[in-house]
């Protein structure tokens, strides 16, 4: 049947130009009127000539013999044409059907200059393409040429619709039409895990507590299956919930064009930073969503994949007993360099982004810190203090290979202050700065290499007061010429400032701070400072104008006087200072506004000793003294993540960095790198911060990524 009615259509628009009969002779089909000469008039069994009879005006039907069937129209050539140019049906030959009730229309398309002669109605029907009972549609309304009716799919499958002019020999059409009431069903496999490979003297990768996890900051292949017909590969969409419970931004799936065990394979590539990640590590569902061309709604969140922020931890213990005491410090192309100690040794190690070591470099014990010089070129120097048995050393290395540059040797004694570094106005040139204590003084030393005094330092007068000696970590930074560092006598505590080059202490300096100041920064025009007793819980935050005073100002506690300890503090967006205290044997986590001096508070188990990291996002990071990390919302402080366990005992404050890849260039991504030191190791962890807040006057430890404690050194702002 399929077959008789298709050939009917197509003698329909083959008839649409022919004029009068070409010969006597009757005809079954187009051949028996000649190759080229006419065509078959198959119901009245006659030959026509091709002519343009479509066009011409519809005369009295009587004119013609025979008489013209009712879907024909009497031309002036006498002819019988089809009156109608086509019967349009809708939906669609092909079309796939959602199995809900279908609206029906057929439109019989009328000449251009023929009459309208419409029938009342249409024959409508149905059957399935393998055979059954042939469904008839009804009823069936009318506006002009255009006929609707509606169909009920009994079910599933492929169905023939026709549609069809009341009588024989009419205009016919039939459509094929798909039933699909199944919505497509999915299979979603995950990568297995690129953690990294264990470098050979370098750094170890795979979250230690969670199997075959991805990194926060990685992109992870997503394969998707299905084995649906009709499936509209245009519609699929992959996104990642949340742990907050929302939904990442969606990625569309690209067809793999390898071997592919179902009807369809594809591939979805999910940012791993895009998520909200509220916590260390954690299974993030993969959400998947596709249609079929029946509009047939599937979708999946039955598979996870274990994410991570752990990226690498960095032995630099190198088979000894060595811990990291003083802060890492970062260069311009993301390479991280760090210093170990032990008794009168340790190396400087320098890592790559990705936890290469790139180089090691032995020069004694390194516990006040190290410091990184701006980069000239391609290469960038790395200021070092280092103790031996007997005496200490500044070494300027080379930051591409670790050899020396620069080695100044200060005699007998130790560097325990952690360096500064700026541009002191007599030379004009790079210059890093401590505090040295020798056998029977102190002096304030230096190291500047390239010029005709590479090693200046500066001594105390024969008369007046000396330089005082610092204990191990005490805070050194300047600005200008100016060095401000404390200086803890036998019974009173004082922060003091030297010019450089000068012996004897600028005016208005010493001022007695009544206890050990632990950590100092230069805000505004004031220097800001903390302070904590060791043997008794007492001390505070407290400020002193940069030109000095005869007093200090006390900023924490706001009631009772210095009456917990503050060992270090960070100052963010908003003259917000984020710090541990320890008012008694318990800790928290303050957050304090150095214009209203209003304090937030939060618990924190363990004390935090460590500098505070205000990144970018508004989140804070701190490390417990036995190596608790942990990410706050600035805005509380409340906390975001905890990583446990803990990572140990912790003796230097953490860093953060830009994301990078393997060669230290930046990457895309509303992410960066949080550097912990804990024992003898440096652990890499992947934060929703990219870098330090660039608004903040003093948002780490010595102010920025390199560790200059002057605030004329730009925040690295990672774009």
């Amino acid at each position: 049947m399929l077959r008789k009615v298709l050939g009917t259509v197509l003698l329909l628009g083959a008839l649409v130009g022919c004029s009068g009969p070409a010969s006597t002779s009757t005809c079954k089909v187009d051949a028996d009127c000649g190759e080229g000469t006419g065509l078959c008039d198959v119901a009245r069994g006659l030959c026509f000539a091709p002519s343009d009879a479509g066009d011409e005006p519809e005369v009295d039907p009587t004119l013609c013999e025979p008489r013209c069937a009712s879907y024909q129209a009497c031309t002036a050539s006498r002819v019988c044409a089809p009156r109608y140019t086509a019967l349009a049906v809708t939906p669609g030959n092909g079309s796939v059907l959602d199995g809900g009730v279908v609206p029906v229309t057929a439109e019989l398309v009328l000449g251009a200059s023929f009459n309208p002669s419409f029938p009342e109605s249409l024959s409508f029907s149905v059957v399935r393409n393998d055979g059954g009972t042939v469904e008839a549609l009804t009823p069936v309304a009318r506006d002009a040429g255009v006929y609707t009716t509606q169909w009920t799919p009994p079910g599933e499958g492929v169905f023939l619709l026709t549609a069809a002019y009341p009588e024989a020999g009419g205009p016919s059409t039939t459509v094929q039409l798909t039933v699909d009431k199944t919505p497509p069903t999915f299979v979603v496999t995950v990568s297995p895990a690129d953690a990294g490979v264990a470098t050979d003297g370098g750094a170890t990768y795979g979250d230690p507590s969670l199997a075959n996890a991805w990194r926060r900051d990685q992109v992870v292949p997503v394969e998707i299956r299905t084995n649906e017909p009709n499936l509209d590969p245009t519609s699929l969409t992959v996104a990642l919930r949340g742990t907050d419970g929302g939904i990442a931004p969606t990625v569309g799936v690209t067809s793999l064009t390898g071997a592919c065990d179902a009807g369809f394979c594809g591939v979805a590539q999910l940012k791993l930073w895009e998520p909200a990640l509220d916590d260390f590590r954690a299974a993030l569902p993969i959400i998947v969503q596709g249609r079929d061309r029946a509009g047939n709604v599937g979708s999946t969140s039955a598979t996870s994949v274990n994410v991570t922020r752990w990226k690498w931890v960095f032995d630099a213990s190198s088979g000894g007993i060595f811990s990291i005491k003083s802060a890492p410090a970062i260069g311009a192309q993301g390479v991280v360099y760090v210093g170990t100690a032990a008794a009168s040794t340790g190396k400087v190690f320098a890592i790559e982004a990705e936890g290469a070591r790139k180089w090691e470099s032995s020069v004694g014990a390194v516990t006040g810190g190290l410091v990184v010089g701006a980069p000239n070129g391609a290469t960038e120097l790395v200021y070092v203090g280092a103790n031996g048995t007997s005496s200490g050393d500044l070494y300027a290395l080379q930051g591409d290979d670790g050899g020396t540059r620069q080695r100044c040797p200060f005699g007998p004694g130790s560097f325990a202050g952690v360096l500064a570094l700026g541009s002191t106005t007599a030379a004009q040139l790079e210059t890093a700065v401590s505090v040295y204590n020798g056998s029977s003084a102190a002096v304030i030393a230096g190291i500047r290499p390239g010029s005709g005094s590479p090693c200046p330092q500066t001594e105390s007068p024969s008369t007046g007061e000396q330089i005082p000696q610092i204990t191990s970590g005490s805070p050194v930074v300047m600005q200008n010429d100016n060095i401000f560092f404390s200086g803890p006598g036998t019974m009173t505590f004082k922060v003091t400032s030297y010019t450089f080059g000068v012996g004897s202490p600028r005016s208005n300096w010493p001022v007695d701070v009544a206890h050990a100041p632990r950590s100092l920064a230069l805000v505004g025009t004031d220097v800001v400072g903390a302070a904590a007793s060791t043997d008794f819980f007492a001390g505070g935050l407290f400020k002193v104008p940069q030109v000095g005073a005869t007093s200090v100002t006390r900023l924490f506690p706001a009631s009772t006087p210095w009456s917990s300890r503050v060992f270090s503090f960070a100052v963010g967006s908003g003259e917000n200072v984020f710090f541990g205290a320890e008012p008694t044997a318990s800790a928290e986590f303050n957050r304090l506004n150095l214009s209203t001096l209003a304090v937030q508070t939060s618990a924190s188990g363990a004390a935090i000793r460590a500098t505070p990291i205000t990144g970018r996002n508004g989140t804070v990071y701190t490390i417990t003294t036995t190596g608790i990390v942990r990410a706050w919302d600035a805005d509380g402080p409340s906390p975001r993540w905890t990583l446990s366990p803990a990572l140990g005992t912790v003796d230097a404050s953490p860093t953060i960095d830009c994301p990078r890849d393997a060669t230290g260039a930046f990457v895309e991504g509303n992410h960066g790198v949080l550097y912990v030191p804990a024992g003898g190791k440096l652990y890499a962890f992947v934060v929703d911060s990219r870098g330090l807040d660039p608004n903040a006057p003093w948002p780490k430890f010595q102010h920025d990524a390199r560790n200059t404690g002057n605030p004329a050194t730009p925040i690295t702002s990672c774009p």
